[in-house]
């Protein structure tokens, strides 16, 4: 009876090692298992302006790639306003070329030519002033006649002053004011023809990546408002599984872990994964957990990127399982 007893604590502190040994070697063998579903990067496409969809060009089910048109809008007022913002631009650069080239040779010519002209009809006006002024003298004329003359040769020296002006403004050309001025229209009126392109480009909804559209929201002749969603697509190069670690576990799950991802429509294969998420605060798990025990349980989200799934046979919506690797099978 005396030797019995350090060989049972013997026995016991061997199956102590063993128990610890193959738990800490199944943990490692197996390492964290999770379910959640396959879920993919969705966009809801609308138009960036109001109006009324002329055409939808792709449907439920469709494959689109990048930068496909997907619907278009009503483009009749879109165009229209578009050749306005043109020809005002047009007629705008007309109008600045010709006030930065100056006075043509031919309106200096019709200005040197009014002047002359203005010229002459002074002199006529001085000298029926200064032969009405002497009749006056002598008792010929009238003081009445004296000072129509006087008017006449007043509104003659007025005339050739104005004919001189504007020979001197023609010679100068345009005012640096009026350039300027001309300038900031010519800049407006581009504005306008860039903004009048932007609204037909934002009459059409096009693919932001390749994928598979979804959902069809709209139909041809509806009118929508702005960013009223008309057709959504999935981006299948961008799928996960969204599952939740047990917050006693989450120390063995880091950025960038491997991962390997199955589903009951393909049992018998294996897809690639890596985690690309890890929530930074625990939260109970969702409500949809079955049991009552697995809710009150604090979580982590993670979310496993699907890597390596080149013929998409892993289809949105579909339940899946994930097992995240132990970092000495990663290493292997």
């Amino acid at each position: 009876m005396t030797h019995r007893k350090p060989l049972v604590i013997v026995v016991v502190v061997a199956l102590l090692a063993l128990a610890l040994w193959l738990l800490s070697h199944g943990r490692d063998e197996h390492g964290i298992e999770a379910s959640g579903t396959i879920e993919a990067t969705e966009a809801d496409l609308g138009f960036a302006i109001p109006g009324r969809i002329a055409e939808i060009r792709v449907q439920e089910g469709d494959s689109v790639d990048a930068g496909q048109e997907l619907a278009l809008l009503d483009l009749d007022q879109v165009r229209a306003r578009h050749g306005q913002a043109i020809a005002g631009a047009e007629a705008a650069e007309a109008r600045l070329a010709e006030l930065e080239r100056g006075s043509r040779p031919q309106e200096i010519a019709q200005a040197e030519a009014a002047l002359d002209a203005a010229r002459q009809v002074l002199d006529a006006a001085r000298q029926d002033f200064e032969r009405t002024m002497t009749l006056h003298e002598a008792g010929g004329a009238s003081g009445e006649a004296l000072d129509q003359a006087a008017t006449r040769l007043a509104a003659a020296q007025a005339e050739r002053t104005r004919a001189a002006e504007q020979l001197d403004l023609v010679r100068q050309g345009p005012r640096v004011e009026q350039v300027a001025a001309q300038r900031a229209a010519t800049r407006q009126a581009r504005s306008g023809v860039e903004e009048a392109a932007t609204l037909l480009r934002d009459a059409a909804i096009r693919a932001p990546f390749a994928g598979i559209v979804s959902i069809r929201h709209r139909e041809p002749g509806e009118t929508v408002a702005t960013g009223v969603p008309v057709v959504s697509i999935l981006d299948l190069d961008d799928r996960w599984v969204r599952i939740y670690v047990p917050e006693d576990e989450i120390g063995r799950v880091r950025i960038g872990q491997a991962a390997e991802i199955t589903a009951d429509t393909y049992p018998d294969r294996t897809y690639e994964g890596r985690v690309t998420f890890l929530a930074s605060e625990a939260e109970f798990t969702p409500s949809n957990i079955q049991t009552q025990e697995e809710r009150i349980k604090l979580v982590y989200e993670v979310k496993v990127r699907v890597t390596g799934d080149p013929r998409y046979e892993l289809k949105v919506g579909t339940p899946a399982d994930v097992r995240l690797a132990e970092r000495s099978e990663e290493g292997e």
